[in-house]
């Protein structure tokens, strides 16, 4: 592994860390009716979105070109979606008025839909072009790929009203993503992508995808 991956790895890392304090602080300061600061982690969250989506697609573009792109705009589109989120609460912080329902809503429909149905297809592709590319351990990339089949079954379930919106049931189903990114985290920084196994195999799997 070049000093230049290694660096890349461990900075792709530093920014999934990132965006896991970012996005738990966020929710307690909305929770605490300190909406700016809310709004502020919330645009460190996106741009650790889109820092991770860029440095993982460069990292894994070799081992499958097509999984590797589409997580990166996938990632891109989730940060989006959190900006998009998050603004109407920073209208309402600089206007000095309280968050009303329509803010609200808009921010948990962002919500749903960037942390929820975006992060869990993007992660099913992450896990799976980490499986076939050996860059990983088998069992982080597994956990990837099962995680997020769990949280977009939770989230279409929370949509079509089967369960409570952020309740305990959508609580306990993102733990495995939760879990998944953690160690994926400290994998990069620790030991890195390993660049040069399974890219035959990975490259068999984007030519059907494409």
């Amino acid at each position: 592994m070049s000093q230049l991956v290694r660096r890349q790895s461990q900075l792709a890392g530093i920014l999934y860390l990132v965006t896991h304090v970012t996005s738990v602080t966020a929710v307690i300061a909305y929770g605490g009716g300190v909406v700016r600061a809310g709004v502020a982690l919330e645009f460190v969250l996106a741009l650790g979105c889109l820092g991770t989506g860029v440095l993982l697609w460069v990292l894994l573009q070799a081992h499958g070109p097509a999984r590797a792109a589409s997580f990166a705009l996938l990632r891109t589109l989730e940060a989006a979606v959190i900006v998009a989120g998050a603004l109407p609460m920073l209208a309402a912080a600089l206007a000095g008025t309280t968050v009303d329902g329509a803010s609200a809503a808009m921010h948990t429909a962002a919500f749903l839909l960037g942390q929820g149905l975006v992060i869990s297809v993007n992660t099913v592709i992450l896990g799976w072009l980490l499986w076939d590319a050996r860059a990983v351990p088998r069992a982080l990339a597994a956990l990837g790929m099962a995680g997020g089949v769990v949280v977009l079954v939770s989230n279409g379930l929370q949509l079509a009203g089967a369960i409570p919106l952020n309740g305990v049931v959508a609580a306990i189903a993102a733990v495995p993503v939760f879990g998944f990114e953690i160690w994926f985290a400290v994998w990069l920084i620790a030991v890195g992508v390993r660049p040069d196994r399974g890219i035959r195999t990975a490259h068999a799997a984007d030519a059907v995808v494409g």
